[in-house]
């Protein structure tokens, strides 16, 4: 296995143990275990478990730029609904397509980890700014209320969240709804709350 397969093998197995065991409970030991080689080798690839992580939060990072894109094209046409509509299968995907990095990340948060704030600062920080940047442009050309961005921003975030996490942590307790139809009612809700009323 050439070096960069090595090392991407390594960060995809470390997912995996770290979203079943948290990263404080996974050792060294067991990651090389996983991969079939040796702690000496796991060095050679990544000094310390932190650094490991590090490269986990990287890798994440460079697949939520194809979503950052989207988001802002779609900013540009001033279509809320299909911006809000993205945002909602930005997040709902990230829960169906990648359950262990949302478990990864709900572990490292209650462990109190240091590194649980790279994600944050890395990828959800970016997020949310994306968002309520574009709900703060909406409100200056008078087609939003004004309410306060960021406010605005984690409300519609956290709908899709809410809607994620309980589906990761008590599967079949949300009824069955259409992808198309829950995004629907979502943005629906949101721009109820925010659009300026028609004269």
């Amino acid at each position: 296995m050439k070096s960069g397969e090595r090392r991407a093998a390594i960060v995809e197995s470390a997912i995996h143990l770290f979203a079943e065991k948290g990263f404080r409970g996974t050792t060294t030991r067991e990651l090389a275990s996983a991969l079939g080689v040796t702690e000496p080798v796991l060095y050679q690839h990544f000094r310390a478990k932190k650094d490991l992580y590090t490269a986990i939060i990287e890798a994440k990072t460079c697949e939520a730029e194809s979503y950052t894109r989207r988001f802002l094209q779609l900013a540009k046409t001033g279509d809320d609904r299909a911006l809000f509509s993205a945002v909602g299968e930005a997040i709902l995907d990230s829960f169906e397509k990648d359950p262990e990095l949302m478990r990864l990340l709900l572990y490292s948060s209650l462990e109190r980890h240091e590194l649980s704030d790279l994600f944050f600062n890395s990828v959800a920080a970016d997020f949310l700014k994306m968002v309520s940047t574009y709900i703060r442009r909406r409100i200056r050309s008078g087609a939003f209320r004004k309410v306060h961005p960021d406010l605005a921003a984690r409300g519609l975030i956290g709908m899709f969240h809410y809607y994620g996490h309980i589906g990761m942590l008590h599967p079949g307790r949300l009824g069955k709804v259409s992808r198309k139809k829950l995004i629907g009612e979502i943005v629906t809700l949101f721009l109820g709350g925010v659009l300026q009323p028609s004269l």
